[in-house]
């Protein structure tokens, strides 16, 4: 707390009643005091000008909150910047912390000559109590659905996650999520239309899965929280797939699926919802992946086997898992590396990179010779990042590697990554 004090303090002291001589700046105007959303109330206008470091400050403090308070790890850096701002426009002209004159009329030189008395860390408490009232009254209960082309099956959950994989048709899994609380009664999942006859992006999808998460956080928090659940689910998935058959991973000109659906809670203020960009998450396939039983039951046990693992294990499985989602959506060079960073991700050590992803590849089952590829696919990997080739059958050795193994790097190291997260629980 006292790291977040200081910034505190050091934000006041950027914070200007008239233009900083000397460089750029930024600049507010508001009306100061508590303010009604409902009703005018008047008050006193004000002109804020920022200083050049008053923006990095306020991320600094964002960041400090969003860290290292649990209870906001589900926020996001907008809110919360938006929050710090309006809370010490509310709070200027309060008497426990500032002078309210001085403030209003511009006496001092910035918002920190203008505090009351001499305990500047009590000042700041208070600040801080402000902000995080805010931020509470911020933090609700959320409901986002995302879904994709080509893929279907039974409805299934994934419990550590609070995740949620349900077929459109299922009306009995439907119906359990809207004794949850979620304000969705007004949505149809099968026609993507509201009840009441309009109509939003998922009307013009083709789907049969929805993918949704539950979440509590401020809306733009949930939403990206919520995206890094889906990437990592789409990323099992596949894994479990690919192991089956991935002769079906081809993808097509269209584009992939990019809207959400957001629902807030009924027991928070709000009962309207939200669609809004989450960012294309599947590729969108050229055929139908139908989710076998078999496979829904291994994606679960998965991650039964992944939650009971330590957090930085947890960590390392997340990110990996993160940066193959990436390597599905992406083409090419940018592919493979992501394909490669998320084996960076799962096995890497500080100043060990290529012994430790060798060492972690040589615990996966060999039937695809991993540990020779590897040194192969990990020279590739540097002919890439640091420019020997512009596109990967440049790379010298490409033919030597095609003729040696019977085949593509690009598809290798695709399949190495799957099976390296596939067996992650039992295998770091």
């Amino acid at each position: 707390m006292e790291k977040l004090s200081g910034q505190i303090i050091a934000l006041t002291k950027n914070i200007h009643f008239s233009p900083p001589d000397g460089e750029n700046y930024g600049m507010a105007q508001f009306m100061a005091g508590k303010r009604d959303p409902f009703h005018f109330t008047g008050g006193i206008g004000i002109s804020w000008w920022y200083r050049q470091n008053t923006f990095k400050i306020l991320e600094n403090v964002s960041f400090i909150i969003k860290k290292e308070i649990e209870e906001f790890s589900e926020c996001d850096h907008e809110t919360i910047q938006n929050i710090i701002s309006i809370t010490l426009q509310e709070i200027c002209v309060d008497s426990r912390v500032f002078n309210g004159d001085d403030v209003c009329f511009g006496r001092k030189q910035n918002l920190f000559s203008c505090m009351q008395g001499a305990n500047v860390s009590e000042n700041a408490r208070i600040i801080i109590d402000e902000i995080f009232l805010r931020i509470k009254n911020e933090i609700k209960k959320w409901c986002v659905i995302y879904t994709a082309p080509r893929i279907e099956g039974k409805s299934f959950t994934i419990e550590s996650e609070g995740l949620h994989i349900v077929n459109k048709n299922d009306n009995e899994y439907w119906q359990y999520l809207l004794s949850k609380g979620y304000a969705m009664n007004d949505w149809n999942p099968i026609t993507g239309n509201f009840n009441h006859g309009s109509s939003c992006a998922f009307s013009q999808y083709n789907y049969d899965y929805l993918f949704i998460s539950e979440s509590e956080g401020t809306s733009l928090g949930s939403k990206f929280a919520s995206s890094l659940k889906f990437r990592k689910l789409f990323s099992v998935i596949f894994a479990v797939v690919n192991s089956k058959n991935s002769s079906h991973q081809h993808k097509v000109i269209a584009d992939p699926y990019s809207m959400s659906l957001q629902f807030p809670h009924r027991d928070s203020e709000r009962t309207s919802s939200n669609m809004s960009e989450i960012g294309e998450l599947l590729p969108y396939y050229s055929h139908e992946n139908i989710l076998s039983d078999s496979e829904v039951s291994t994606i679960q046990n998965w991650y039964i086997q992944e939650s009971a693992m330590d957090i930085e294990q947890r960590n390392r499985i997340g990110k990996c898992a993160h940066f193959i989602n990436k390597g599905m959506n992406s083409n090419d060079i940018e592919a493979y590396i992501h394909l490669f960073v998320a084996l960076d991700a799962l096995y890497g050590k500080q100043h060990l990179v290529e012994r430790s992803i060798t060492e972690g590849v040589s615990g996966l089952p060999q039937t695809q010779l991993w540990s020779e590829k590897i040194s192969w696919l990990f020279d590739l990997r540097n002919e890439l990042v640091h420019g020997g080739s512009r596109y990967i059958k440049e790379w010298p050795k490409y033919m030597r590697y095609y003729k040696h193994f019977a085949s593509e790097p690009t598809d290798d190291i695709k399949e190495l990554s799957f099976q390296a997260l596939l067996h992650a629980p039992a295998n770091i």
